[in-house]
């Protein structure tokens, strides 16, 4: 197993989703058989740290692949591939290879065990988000209570939604502060082969019904005393790296930008036949859609260079996101208005792709909240804050 034939497998892959895309991008539900294809190619091992058996070297070393894997990855099927890439995002934690004392012994214990079970077959997910919150996890209402005094096993009880890949995932974390506390803490749930009808304390609530990503099987469920393991260290330990959010941040705008790549070789390709019959307006929209794709292109690579080097910062990874966001959802607009009432039937891929690139400004961290972040980051930035 190697980066390098994990790649290759992956343009495959790619093509042979792409070659599907009218069905797949009517489906609703996850495909099961879709995660194992991703399996056989390695794909989970990416996120793995190579001491424990996998391929993740660094941000420095391993971001690029990942997020290069997305890209290729989302052209052929964005829904799929948006919920496979939690996987990756949240192992971040456990790849943090030590923290302070007294917590080194049972840091290191829950590591060999976390990446035990990608060996063992798991798909890892996440189930964070809260009805109310706007996204911000230190907003969170649930209950963790320990089982006994000192315990990392909690008894979780809340709502929880946007649980992206339930049904395929085995493992889900989640945030919530724990009973006396006053911070949010990193939580992991067991749900492989767990009943979605409350009988074991996990209630499917409302099942994903996206306008786009329509096949993430991002559904909401209702828990009361489920069975919930703390991180072996408190957050404060591993959050503080802005390379694991960059790497977050950079996993969901590749997605995004695989969809824009697809969708402009999609319209070039249709272009080619009556390029000279194009009227006045689908002149400036098919200019105007090759200089917002080529901002993207710039974006994108600006910020994974960015995670290439020592000193990354949270600014410049939350700036590419939610400019690709905005730019990729204008693109598809174009692209839209370029081809016409086609657009709006499931003749033409480009209606579904609009919806699906809009997702991109809704993802960790959602609009409201990424700008509020983007305006205190700024103010650092230049001083504005006193510093």
């Amino acid at each position: 197993m190697s980066v390098d034939a994990i790649m290759d497998g992956v343009s495959e892959l790619a093509k042979e989703w792409a070659a599907q895309r009218s069905e797949r991008q009517r489906r609703t539900k996850a495909d099961p058989k879709d995660y194992e294809a991703l399996r056989r190619l390695g794909i989970p091992f990416l996120g793995v740290p190579v001491e424990f058996g996998g391929l993740w070297e660094s941000p420095a070393r391993s971001s690029r692949p990942i997020c290069a894997m997305l890209r290729i990855l989302a052209q052929g099927d964005p829904s799929v591939t948006l919920a496979s890439s939690m996987h990756q995002l949240v192992l971040a934690s456990w790849r943090t290879a030590s923290v302070s004392e007294p917590y080194a012994d049972a840091w290191a214990q829950q590591r060999k065990e976390v990446f035990q079970t990608v060996h063992d077959g798991a798909w890892w997910g996440t189930l964070i988000s809260e009805p109310g919150s706007g996204g911000d996890s230190s907003l969170s209402s649930s209950d963790v209570v320990p089982v006994t005094t000192g315990s990392l096993e909690y008894r979780l009880s809340g709502r929880k939604h946007f649980g992206s890949g339930s049904g395929i995932t085995s493992y889900m974390i989640t945030r919530a502060v724990p009973e006396g506390e006053t911070e949010t803490e990193l939580f992991y749930l067991k749900v492989a082969d767990v009943p979605w009808d409350g009988s074991t304390g996990m209630k499917l609530s409302s099942e994903w019904r996206g306008h786009g990503m329509m096949s993430t099987n991002s559904h909401a469920f209702e828990f009361h005393d489920f069975p919930a393991t703390r991180a072996a260290a408190p957050s404060s330990e591993f959050d503080a790296n802005p390379a694991m959010g960059g790497l977050s941040n950079m996993a969901f705008t590749s997605v995004i930008v695989g969809v824009v790549d697809a969708a402009m070789d999609h319209l070039r390709a249709d272009l080619k036949s009556h390029s000279g019959s194009l009227r006045a307006l689908q002149q400036v929209e098919w200019s105007t859609a090759e200089q917002e794709a080529w901002l993207i292109e710039q974006a994108w690579e600006g910020a994974m260079r960015s995670l290439e080097q020592d000193n990354p910062t949270a600014r410049t990874f939350l700036l590419a996101k939610q400019s690709v966001a905005r730019l990729a959802e204008s693109v598809l607009d174009r692209l839209c208005r370029i081809a016409g009432g086609s657009s709006y039937t499931w003749h033409s891929p480009l209606g579904a792709w609009l919806e699906d690139v809009r997702a991109l400004g809704y993802l960790r961290p959602p609009w409201a909240l990424a700008f509020d972040q983007m305006y205190q980051l700024n103010r650092q930035e230049y001083g504005l804050d006193g510093s």
